[in-house]
């Protein structure tokens, strides 16, 4: 069984290219779609990431499967920092009914009281509860599914759904320049988060109805989220 993935087909194969220690490379082909099995391995990171920011499975699977990103931990708490400090943006903005200001006084105010801390333990329980519904179904899904299939990899789900709410970052700014559009801002970064985490589990999975168990995985998680979140902050608000 082979190491890597096709990125166009998603089949196994046993490397992706040969090294003549010449500076010179040769680029393998798939033998089941005879295409090119990782073309992003030439390509600059700002493509692969601009491939990736526009939902391409290719380049999910070039970073979630054919490179050795193991940081996905330290993008985890990235992530967990800039959600929490997205919401006490929007509780600010809606509480005195203006657009976010870095003045003295609100970034003291902000730091010293308890609703940035409340909002990481709510940014925290979300992203646990996603997780946590993803590997629910695949788990279950495992379970009864043909024992001749690869089953899922936990670790590499676990870095599928992380990597794919990175689009979460894209909020912040959003909500600092804008001011009348930014609950807009952010059902679309809401959007653009489902849709790339359905494309990053298709990417990773190795079982048959991909579409539908993605669908699925992400919808629940998503359900479960929402009813964390809102049971938490009306607990901490």
């Amino acid at each position: 069984m082979g190491k890597y993935q096709c990125i166009e087909c998603g089949a196994e194969v046993e490397s992706l290219f040969h090294d003549y220690n010449t500076d010179v490379i040769k680029i393998h082909h798939c033998d089941a779609c005879h295409s090119v099995a990782d073309k992003y391995i030439e390509y600059e990171p700002v493509i692969i990431i601009l491939d990736a920011l526009l939902l391409q499975p290719q380049a999910y699977r070039h970073l979630l499967i054919n490179t050795s990103f193991n940081s996905h931990w330290r993008l985890a708490l990235i992530l967990w920092i800039c959600d929490a400090f997205t919401k006490l943006i929007l509780e600010r903005s809606e509480i005195t009914g203006q657009q976010f200001t870095t003045n003295f006084e609100y970034i003291n105010y902000a730091y010293l009281g308890m609703e940035l801390y409340s909002n990481y333990i709510i940014a925290a329980v979300e992203l646990f509860v996603l997780i946590g519904a993803v590997l629910v179904i695949y788990g279950t899904r495992d379970l009864f599914q043909n024992k001749t299939i690869k089953p899922f990899s936990t670790s590499l789900l676990m870095k599928a759904v992380i990597c794919a709410s990175f689009g979460r970052v894209l909020a912040i700014p959003a909500l600092l320049w804008g001011d009348v559009y930014r609950h807009l801002y952010m059902i679309l970064c809401q959007v653009f988060v489902f849709l790339s985490t359905m494309q990053a589990l298709k990417a990773v999975d190795p079982g048959p109805h991909k579409t539908f168990f993605a669908l699925l995985a992400v919808s629940l998680g998503f359900s479960v989220q929402l009813s964390a979140s809102s049971c938490l902050y009306l607990w901490l608000k």
